[in-house]
C-alpha cells in the first residue's frame, strides 16, 4: 500500500473516531437539554415559558420562534430515534453480531457524519468573530441607505419581502457562481436529508450571506431591529423545512404549500435530478422564486435524489468539506490564460471554456425539452392566462381577412390570414 493511500485510510479512521465522539456528545447534550426544557415547562418555564412569556410584552415573534425551536428540537431527536430503530429492526435477523453493528454504523455515517462533523468545525471556530463583523459593518453599511422605513405593521410586510429578496439573491448566486458554490456545496452534499443537515455549512459562507443581507436591506431602508426579528423567524422555519421523509412523510403541509416554502419544496431544492437542480431558493415565502421562474413543485413522476452531481462518498468528510475548493483550484491552475482562469471562478459549476453543457441550466433545459409536460407550474399557467387576456383583438371579416400584400419580382402575393374567434 502506497504512503498516500495508507495516510488516506488512517485519516478516514480518525474521522470516524471523531464522529463517534461528536455523535455521542452532541446527542446526549440534545437529549439532556430537551428534557430539561420539557420538565421546566411543567413549572411554566422551559419551552412553555419561552412561548407564553413574550406574549405579555407583545413580542409575538419571540413566541413564534420559540414554537419553531421546540418543534425543531423534537424532530431532530425523533429522526435519530427513527433511524436507529429502523436499522436495528432491519438487521435484527443478522446472526453475525459484528456484521450487524457494522451495517448500522455504516448507515449512521451516511446519514449523520457530515452533519455532526460540520457542527463540530463550526463550534470550534470563534463564531463571535462573525457577530463582531456584523456589528462592525452595520454602521458603515447603513450609510448607503437613502431612507429608513418606520415600524408600522405594513412596514414589516415590506421588510420581509426585502429580506426574501436578499435571501434569493444570496442563494441564487451561491448556485450560479462557482467560487460561491465552493462555500455552499457542503450543505447540498449529504445524500440523506434530515434536520441535522442544517449543521452542514462551510464556516466562511456566513460572511458572504451576512454581507449580502446587510447591503440589500440597508439600501431598501430596513432598520437593524427588523433585520434581527425577521432573521430569527426565517432561520427557525428554514431549519424545519429540512425535516426528513421518515419523520414527515408528506411535506406539502396541505394548503400551506401555496403560501409557504414547505419541506416538500426544500426536498426539491436539495435534489440533483435534472428537473429539480437549482430551483426553490426561498426560505419562507416563495414570492421571488415565483417571480424569477425558479419555483419548482415536487412532481410525483420524479422522486427526489438528494446530493450533488459529482461522485462523492459522503462518509469522506474531508472531500465533502474541501473537495469542491480543491477541484476549482485544479481547474484554475490548469486553465490557459488569465481570462479562462477568472471565468472558472465566476461562471456556474460545470462550465468549461469549450462547453456549458454540464451546467445546471443546460442540464435542466435539455431534460425539459425531452419531457415538456413536466414544465407545467402554477407560474406557467397564470402567465399563459394573463397573455390570453391581453391577446390582440384583430378585426374579423367573414372569418378571413387580407392583411398584407407583398410584391416579389413584380408579382403581387395576397397573404390571407384566418382570423380565429378570441
Amino acid at each position: 500500500m502506497s504512503f498516500i493511500k495508507k495516510a488516506g485510510k488512517n485519516w478516514r479512521i480518525i474521522e470516524n473516531v471523531v464522529f463517534v465522539l461528536a455523535f455521542g456528545y452532541i446527542t446526549c447534550k440534545l437529549i439532556a437539554n430537551y428534557w430539561r426544557y420539557v420538565y421546566d415547562s411543567l413549572k411554566w418555564k422551559g419551552y412553555l415559558g419561552t412561548i407564553i412569556n413574550p406574549i405579555s410584552t407583545h413580542e409575538y415573534y419571540k413566541s413564534a420562534v420559540a414554537i419553531m425551536v421546540a418543534l425543531n428540537a423534537t424532530f431532530v431527536l425523533w429522526e435519530i430515534l427513527l433511524l436507529i430503530t429502523r436499522l436495528w429492526k432491519q438487521e435484527r435477523g443478522n446472526t453475525n453480531t459484528y456484521q450487524k453493528y457494522k451495517l448500522i454504523f455504516k448507515n449512521l455515517l451516511v446519514n449523520y457524519k457530515p452533519s455532526f462533523l460540520a457542527l463540530l468545525v463550526i463550534e470550534l471556530l470563534p463564531k463571535l468573530i462573525l457577530i463582531h463583523v456584523v456589528w462592525l459593518w452595520l454602521p458603515h453599511i447603513q450609510k448607503i441607505g437613502v431612507f429608513t422605513i418606520n415600524l408600522k405593521w405594513y412596514s414589516w410586510i415590506y421588510a420581509y419581502v426585502c429580506w426574501e429578496l436578499a435571501t434569493w439573491i444570496f442563494h441564487f448566486s451561491c448556485h450560479r457562481v462557482r467560487f460561491l458554490w465552493c462555500l455552499h456545496c457542503q450543505h447540498h452534499s449529504p445524500s440523506e436529508l434530515n434536520m441535522t443537515v442544517n449543521w452542514v455549512h462551510f464556516f466562511a459562507e456566513s460572511y458572504y450571506s451576512t454581507f449580502v443581507h446587510l447591503v440589500i436591506l440597508a439600501l431598501l431602508g430596513v432598520p437593524p431591529v427588523m433585520l434581527l426579528v425577521i432573521m430569527s423567524i426565517s432561520s427557525a422555519w428554514g431549519i424545519f423545512t429540512h425535516v426528513s421523509e421518515g419523520a414527515l412523510k408528506n411535506g406539502k403541509l396541505g394548503p400551506l404549500q401555496h403560501l409557504l416554502v414547505t419541506p416538500s419544496h426544500h426536498r426539491v431544492h436539495h435534489a440533483k435530478n435534472p428537473l429539480y437542480v437549482d430551483t426553490n431558493f426561498a426560505t419562507v415565502v416563495p414570492l421571488w422564486d415565483w417571480i424569477f421562474g425558479t419555483l419548482q413543485p415536487l412532481k410525483k413522476e420524479v422522486e427526489t435524489d438528494c446530493g450533488i452531481t459529482r461522485d462523492l462518498d459522503v462518509t469522506n468528510f474531508s472531500d465533502l468539506y474541501f473537495g469542491e475548493i480543491l477541484l476549482l483550484y485544479r481547474d484554475v491552475k490548469n486553465a490557459a490564460g488569465i481570462k479562462n482562469k477568472l471565468l472558472y471562478i465566476v461562471m456556474p459549476p460545470g462550465w468549461t471554456p469549450v462547453s456549458s453543457a454540464e451546467t445546471a441550466v443546460a442540464i435542466r433545459r435539455d431534460f425539459l425539452r425531452a419531457n415538456p409536460g413536466l414544465d407545467e407550474t402554477s407560474r406557467h399557467r397564470l402567465l399563459t392566462a394573463f397573455k390570453s387576456c391581453f391577446k390582440w383583438n384583430r378585426p374579423q371579416v367573414n372569418d378571413a381577412s387580407v392583411f398584407a400584400e407583398t410584391c416579389t419580382d413584380g408579382q403581387v402575393t395576397i397573404i390571407e390570414h384566418e382570423m380565429q374567434p378570441n
